[in-house]
């Protein structure tokens, strides 16, 4: 999750409210130029020649309707807890990880309590400083700001790790002030993140408009309206547009909160206990389904198109798919061709007219069997 990057215009859906994509990744272009994680995490040079020698090779293999990612600094989603205090791990051959600074909710809220200069503070020098000389490398470009921030129940947990689970239990309203405090430094860091882009607005993708909370997924349905609603909300009257959502692994029982929330648009990202079929069931909401970049290595290209296929058969808005490292090599790359055919196919097909249980007929029989109550995600 860390150095993916998403298409732009994703949230954009096509006259029949259907949109798909496949994106590449720094992940993959890694892979592809042979450059160091940790090299590409730290030295601007190395992170230049991540882009300029990783697009031409992902180009080349995947072809050119893979959307390459945006030029931007390393997508580092703790910047804001590191402003914070969070220190940063950056080890050879892994991804960065973050250590949470306090133990004690009522030292963090002491903490959190006192003004933070976030230009100042942390490893943002650093990444602004390598921001720009990524931009005098690509000058024709708009070099992304990848110092990046959490959704409200996710910061919480960044800065209190485990612990944040046992107090959402025992100090209900310690931690009612605690995710109120949070949030407002996490909306208070966007406007800040907004001065850097020198835009009024958080852009609507990649993930930059959008909750992006996971760790909210942990919160068990009954607690949403008191502990994840209303954070969610007051994030929302930040410098947002639109009310969109990223929370992996959700269970059916929460979806109806995002009905209450009034999402425009929702990334269940990787969610075992969902299907396309059991979302459409519970919500009216726009919804992408994807196909992860692990899945394919037990698929083959007949598989990839039953999947296409049955997701916008079952009222998916999106289906969406990423290049990352593990998918570098020619097979991989006809599997995700098979992808492309079949999103562009079915995107005809509804402009057409063609109503989505039909298209599902393009599901082999072996398809029908595995979608969804054979599919493990």
């Amino acid at each position: 999750m860390v150095i993916v990057h998403t298409m732009n215009d994703k949230a954009n859906y096509t006259q029949n409210n259907f949109k798909w994509f496949v994106g590449g990744t720094c992940s993959a272009m890694l892979c592809l130029s042979g450059i160091e994680i940790k090299e590409f995490f730290l030295n601007p040079n190395a992170c230049i020649e991540v882009y300029r020698r990783g697009i031409p090779l992902a180009r080349e293999l995947f072809g050119c309707e893979v959307a390459m990612p945006p030029i931007s600094t390393p997508l580092i989603k703790y910047g804001h807890v590191n402003t914070l205090g969070a220190k940063l791990n950056f080890p050879t051959g892994g991804e960065v990880h973050h250590i949470p600074p306090f133990t004690d909710i009522n030292e963090a809220i002491r903490q959190l309590q006192k003004p933070v200069d976030f230009a100042a503070a942390g490893l943002t020098p650093f990444y602004i400083d390598f921001r720009d000389k990524l931009q005098q490398a690509f000058p024709d470009d708009h070099v992304g700001f990848g110092w990046q921030w959490e959704g409200p129940i996710t910061t919480a947990w960044e800065l209190l790790g485990g612990g944040f689970m046992y107090d959402l239990m025992d100090k209900p309203q310690t931690v009612r002030q605690f995710l109120e405090i949070v949030t407002v430094s996490i909306v208070e860091y966007c406007k800040f993140y907004c001065k850097v882009e020198e835009t009024r607005y958080l852009k609507p993708w990649p993930d930059h408009g959008r909750v992006c909370d996971d760790i909210a997924a942990m919160v068990p349905a009954w607690m949403w309206p008191e502990f994840v609603l209303p954070y969610w909300e007051m994030f929302f009257d930040g410098p947002v547009q639109t009310k969109m959502a990223h929370c992996e692994d959700m269970r059916p029982e929460q979806l109806k909160f995002l009905a209450q929330v009034a999402l425009t648009d929702y990334d269940p990202g990787i969610s075992p206990k969902l299907n396309p079929k059991i979302i459409k069931q519970n919500i009216s909401t726009p919804f992408g389904w994807r196909l992860g970049s692990f899945h394919y290595s037990t698929m083959n290209c007949q598989d990839v198109s039953d999947f296409v296929f049955q997701a916008v058969a079952d009222g998916a808005s999106c289906v969406f798919s990423y290049i990352e490292s593990i998918m570098c090599d020619e097979a991989t790359a006809k599997k995700v061709q098979s992808f492309i055919a079949a999103a562009k196919e079915a995107d005809q097909l509804l402009s057409q007219g063609m109503p989505r249980q039909q298209i599902g007929q393009r599901v082999s029989s072996a398809g029908r069997r595995k979608f969804w109550d054979n599919w493990q995600q």
